[in-house]
């Protein structure tokens, strides 16, 4: 599987991203339009992992110093840890001191043994230390 960043335009790609997050913008409360805004603008990265096509995607906001796991869909899990560990290390490349992921409590048990920790509704990480 690999894991990267994709800059727009998405082209052909889009079909796709749009079936593996259909269910993280519905359930989040947000539609295409803020999505695609915020993509084609530079407020949101999009985060791909591919195997053959794509399996799974992630957008991920910076707040501050803060990269947000926005949304994330497909296969996302299953290689939660390289794929998270890729937008981590881009993410301190451009000054980022701290992760976090929104309404995903089942992703802790997971991502507990990597330095994230559950803080109210969040899973959060210290991303100065490594």
């Amino acid at each position: 599987m690999r894991f990267g960043f994709v800059p727009p335009p998405f082209g052909e790609l889009w079909g796709d991203i749009r079936g593996l997050l259909d269910r993280a913008v519905r359930r989040g409360g947000n539609d295409w339009a803020n999505v695609e805004r915020s993509l084609s603008d530079g407020r949101a990265q999009l985060w791909l992992a591919v195997i053959d096509k794509p399996v799974a995607a992630m957008v991920t906001k910076k707040d501050g110093a803060t990269l947000e796991v926005w949304l994330a869909g497909g296969a996302v899990l299953s290689g939660a840890v390289p794929f998270l560990e890729t937008t981590l290390k881009a993410a301190r490349e451009t000054g980022a001191t701290k992760a976090r992921i929104v309404g995903r409590k089942g992703w802790a048990r997971v991502l507990t043994p990597y330095g994230w920790r559950t803080e109210g509704d969040e899973l959060v990480k210290d991303l100065t230390n490594g």
